[in-house]
């Protein structure tokens, strides 16, 4: 008698193991397969974003594809205060621009520039990714001025170039 209640109290502390262990293997499958199929992407839940900082605001901006081309199309607000002329592009960017640099922006003016990126097989459509692209300027009231870089992030989706 003593044997068989042993037995039982071995049988129910295995059949709960079991129970609990097949209960948490689908539960990792289940992660594992939102996983696989991209549902748990952190970019897909990330928001797009612009950032080269509040002087030189980025209002509108988008990545764009093209076979072979990649590039950045951004439009500025020169928030200084001062014109500045833009002298250079870098980083990702292959430091081609439209229009061509050097480019002054006015105090409080939007301007668009088109940035051809450097790495364009590392965008393809539909995906998220980043640009960082540095931008060298100079105020343009004053010749000789130093030249300062603002160094900003472009994440969004990548487009078909229209």
């Amino acid at each position: 008698m003593n044997k068989k209640k042993r037995m039982n109290k071995g049988q129910a502390a295995l059949e709960y193991l079991t129970t609990y262990g097949w209960a948490m293997l689908a539960g990792v499958i289940a992660i594992g397969a939102l996983g696989y199929f991209g549902f748990l992407s952190p970019t897909k839940l990330l928001p797009s974003n612009c950032n080269f900082g509040p002087q030189l605001e980025c209002v509108e901006y988008r990545l764009v594809i093209n076979g072979a081309n990649a590039r950045a199309d951004l439009i500025f607000r020169n928030n200084f205060g001062k014109p500045i002329n833009i002298t250079a592009v870098g980083n990702d960017a292959a430091g081609t621009t439209t229009p061509a640099l050097p480019l002054t922006i006015d105090a409080g003016v939007k301007q668009e520039i088109r940035i051809n990126l450097s790495n364009p097989n590392d965008y393809s459509k539909g995906d998220k990714r980043e640009a960082h692209i540095t931008v060298r300027f100079q105020r343009a009231d004053i010749d000789g001025s130093p030249t300062h870089n603002i160094t900003g992030i472009v994440f969004t989706i990548v487009q078909d170039m229209p």
